[in-house]
């Protein structure tokens, strides 16, 4: 329906709270390609990457009474998406649980990636915290917040500069964390990295 195209997409959330399937298209037709986007960052696959997707839009509709209007409504669906990339990998650790303890089975690849990158997820988390407290806010006010340096700036009381200044610099050390890797996981490495990658702007 046009009308939906003049609403705000906090117009657009209200309806969908209230069971509007017509604002749920919509919200659908405005994100789709975000979603996709940022899952792909994380499978690196197409096809994954599109049922990653499904699965966040089903999800998002089945709890949208729980859908909170003054939040960040991005950072909410890629929170959702980093959701279910855990899940999947929690799934690959179990099989990796059974291959333990069925060691003539021939082993599986991807599995072996899948405990890579729940690896390098680690690194990454113990580099995040291991960084000042000013240039940890920064990072994850951008990174897990959704927030823009001009709103990060707002917050933190300091000017855009020295939010872009704090945020390449936490990337810089997270990216030093893996700079010792062997090949195998570099793979891994660089999924998680690019994951940790905020927008910059």
């Amino acid at each position: 329906m046009k009308y939906l195209k003049t609403l705000s997409v906090k117009q657009l959330l209200a309806n969908v709270k209230a069971d509007d399937g017509d604002a749920f298209g919509e919200i659908y037709r405005l994100y789709r390609k975000k979603v996709y986007t940022f899952a792909y960052r994380f499978v690196r696959c197409a096809e994954d990457a599109h049922e990653l997707t499904q699965d966040v839009f089903v999800r998002l509709w089945e709890s949208r009474g729980k859908i909170d209007l003054e939040k960040n409504f991005d950072a909410y669906l890629f929170s959702m998406v980093r959701s279910y990339f855990l899940d999947a990998l929690k799934k690959k650790t179990r099989m990796s649980v059974y291959r333990a303890e069925n060691p003539d089975e021939p082993a599986n690849n991807s599995t072996d990636q899948y405990i890579e990158l729940r690896e390098c997820g680690k690194i990454a988390m113990q580099a995040i915290e291991s960084l000042s407290p000013q240039a940890r806010a920064a990072y994850l006010l951008s990174r897990e917040g959704g927030c823009s340096h001009a709103a990060i700036s707002q917050q933190m009381g300091i000017s855009p500069n020295t939010v872009n200044n704090h945020i390449k610099k936490s990337l810089g050390h997270i990216r030093a964390r893996f700079r010792y890797l062997s090949p195998d996981t570099i793979l891994p490495a660089l999924l998680i990295i690019i994951s940790l990658t905020p927008e910059l702007g």
